[in-house]
């Protein structure tokens, strides 16, 4: 057993080593032999520290997450025994391995420790190990990556396009897009329940009402987000949302009802949290009632010029917000001052990317309209840079660019097409940056 032995040490010190130890062959608490392909994305959100790591023991690949301690016995301190969210871990990285036996997840499997003093006991100093694309403008010039990230990009949005053909073929294209606008609405954390209330309460059901606050008690009653439905006899008083709760038990109670817990309510910025974003999509749904959701939306795309194309499309995706919800997070969770759009630029631009524009794309395929997919794709390869997210921040710090990089869209879209299809499948020598 390895002991701290007076020692001072730091988590962020071992979390260092870690991504230092790529391509060494290091042994776990089992004694079994293993080397790091991937050392994963640092987590900047609640769990385990790195996500989509890379580990190969003989000929077996495994990925998942990677927890870092001090010591394996803060694994228990800290109480991740007991927690699901620390179920995808496949190693814990230690400094010192003060516990007698493997770390236990709250599914009831263990996984191995590595025990980094054990490990390194033998090197005089740990030579950091890059991975091939460490620095990669030492390697290459911008206009080289440019072209091979937008490359990428496109790989992306075929990705894209090919997924929504293959809905397409199944079930309305109304429906298609819906469900695709309603799983952008809901960010990582909420993908899937924003999915299924898109299932649940369908495109037809609600575009065959009238009026927005109708649209809105179905939508927002079928989630179980009303106050009735998760507060227990809290009473809201203002008028906005008693006419909710008063139109809800007027709709047909055929209709499933999720419950409060299907959804991801902590850990969400105030401005993100589902029912805003639900509400967001109400507007959407009674802004293009007249011509149908379908309808409007394409019609954004074909009219969008080459050139500034991107603020049409957001400004046909924007949602202000005004009345109860010009000043609410969430009912009965009011701002002391102006709080932002339901549904702002930011938003608007990952909606139009991501689902707008391969959407679009391959509803020109399918019903052989040259003018829509010839925009839609010149659209997205021309559409500016988006906001950051943690796989975007991540590569470019994994690759090294510095702000001064002058990023499109289709590039971040590029780094996340590497990111999921090399870097967390351990695919390193096949990786299309390692020229």
């Amino acid at each position: 057993m390895i002991t701290r032995n007076r020692i001072k040490f730091s988590e962020k010190q071992a979390t260092i080593i870690w991504q230092q130890v790529v391509g060494k062959e290091l042994t776990s608490s089992e004694d079994e032999l293993f080397s790091v392909i991937y050392p994963g994305r640092t987590n900047g959100d609640s769990g385990p520290d790195f996500r989509d790591a890379v580990i190969v023991s003989k000929s077996h690949l495994t990925k998942g997450d990677v927890e870092v301690h001090v010591k394996s016995s803060d694994w228990y301190s800290h109480e991740h025994h007991a927690d699901a969210e620390y179920n995808n871990v496949i190693l814990h990285v230690v400094m010192w391995h003060d516990c007698n036996s493997a770390t236990l997840l709250q599914s009831g499997r263990t996984v191995p420790v590595l025990c980094l003093a054990k490990a390194l006991r033998h090197q005089a100093y740990l030579l950091p190990y890059q991975l091939p694309c460490f620095q990669i403008l030492d390697h290459m010039d911008r206009q080289t990556l440019g072209k091979l990230l937008n490359t990428a990009g496109e790989e992306r949005f075929k990705q894209k396009a090919m997924h929504f053909q293959a809905e397409l073929k199944q079930e309305e294209a109304g429906q298609v897009l819906f469900r695709g606008m309603m799983r952008a609405l809901g960010y990582a954390k909420n993908t899937k329940p924003f999915e299924d209330l898109a299932d649940i309460m369908p495109l037809n059901s609600i575009e065959s009402r009238e009026g927005m606050a109708l649209k809105q008690a179905l939508l927002l009653g079928t989630a179980g987000l009303l106050p009735s439905q998760r507060w227990q006899g809290k009473f809201v008083r203002e008028k906005e949302v008693q006419e909710l709760e008063r139109i809800w038990p007027s709709v047909d109670k055929k209709v499933k009802t999720m419950k409060k817990g299907d959804w991801n309510l902590s850990h969400i910025y105030p401005n993100n949290s589902p029912v805003r974003r639900i509400v967001a999509q109400s507007y959407l749904l009674e802004r293009y009632c007249e011509g149908k959701l379908l309808t409007g939306i394409l019609q954004l795309v074909k009219e969008a010029p080459l050139s500034g194309g991107h603020r049409v499309l957001e400004d046909g995706l924007t949602v202000a917000g005004d009345g109860y919800w010009r000043d609410h997070f969430d009912f009965d969770v009011r701002s002391k001052t102006k709080i932002s759009a339901l549904l702002g630029n930011s938003k608007a631009g990952e909606m139009a990317v991501n689902v707008i524009l391969p959407f679009a794309f391959s509803w020109g395929e399918l019903t052989n309209e040259a003018k829509l997919t010839e925009n839609a794709v010149e659209l997205y390869r021309n559409y500016p840079k988006l906001a950051e997210n943690c796989i975007t921040r991540h590569m470019k710090k994994q690759l090294c660019l510095e702000e001064s990089f002058d990023f499109t869209a289709c590039h971040q879209q590029g780094l996340i097409y590497v990111f999921r299809n090399y870097c967390r499948e351990g695919r390193c020598t096949e990786c299309p940056l390692v020229i």
